[in-house]
């Protein structure tokens, strides 16, 4: 079974959404057998953001700041430690060249040891209005639903265009919006598929993410969406995407046997 996470969170700098510190995130995965732990805090900066939450940036000099300190603080966390520790983020990635720029000096400026993509945020398409939909849909931020179906489409778009850029060590959750109830009827199937070409072409990375079992009684991605990746080759490594010490390896033996069920074949681990 698989013995790592790379997709893992902190309450780093006590305002990140994980529940426990990254010293016990390490003290915790060496209690239960892993031999690496990656931890990938958010990084979600658009100069365009309206800062929902604390860990959302508009201001990249104030985003800079901040990552460096939490690639700092696992950092320390880690020199005693007996596994290998990796410091990456997990990125909210946005097409746009303006977006590009300003990520490739965050990646100049940090140094992180690998970035995992990811779109968790609704845009229009020039991305002057950007829409959280954990704070619609759980926190009745004003937004109608209308609006939220009309930007909808170009969630799918940001995860093709996150796989072809070439930034990620592996994509996270393809379809995390079926945990809205979101994007789940036969009618979305051909965004999907786009994205299942654009990881087939590049033989990117991608995670099957247990932690839909929790919220939508579904890892991701749709098991037919592991199926057809794994006729085509695609590397899949496992995920927690562990938010505190118990979500640590939750479910992972769950994900090995659906993926000796479907005979998966190409497997993901560092180095990569």
């Amino acid at each position: 079974m698989q013995n790592f996470s790379y997709h893992s969170h902190t309450h780093a700098l006590n305002k990140y959404d994980g529940k426990n510190t990254a010293a016990e995130m390490i003290k915790q995965a060496e209690l239960i057998g892993f031999k690496e732990l990656g931890i990938t805090n958010h990084l979600c900066y658009h100069p365009n953001l309206t800062p929902s939450n604390p860990m959302a940036y508009n201001d990249i000099k104030k985003a800079i700041e901040d990552y460096k300190a939490i690639i700092e603080e696992i950092r320390q966390a880690a020199k005693s430690s007996a596994i290998k520790i990796y410091a990456g983020f997990e990125v909210d990635f946005f097409p746009s060249k303006k977006w590009r720029d300003s990520f490739e000096k965050i990646m100049s400026e940090i140094k992180a040891d690998y970035y995992i993509g990811a779109s968790h945020f609704m845009r229009n398409k020039d991305e002057t209005d950007i829409i959280n939909p954990y704070d619609v849909l759980l926190h009745g931020y004003p937004y109608p639903h209308e609006e939220l179906v009309k930007n909808f489409p170009n969630c799918w778009d940001n995860v093709v265009e996150s796989i072809k850029s070439g930034y990620f060590a592996f994509i996270a959750h393809l379809d995390l919006y079926k945990i809205f109830n979101l994007g789940v009827g036969p009618e979305w199937d051909k965004p999907k598929w786009k994205i299942i070409d654009a990881l087939s072409e590049s033989k990117q990375p991608y995670e099957l993410n247990t932690s839909g079992w929790n919220k939508c009684n579904e890892q991701h991605p749709h098991t037919w969406m592991l199926k057809e990746l794994n006729r085509r080759d695609v590397p899949v490594v496992i995920s927690d995407d562990a938010h505190s010490t118990a979500m640590l390896g939750q479910h992972y033996q769950r994900a090995e046997d659906l993926l000796q069920e479907i005979g998966y074949q190409k497997r993901f681990k560092f180095p990569f």
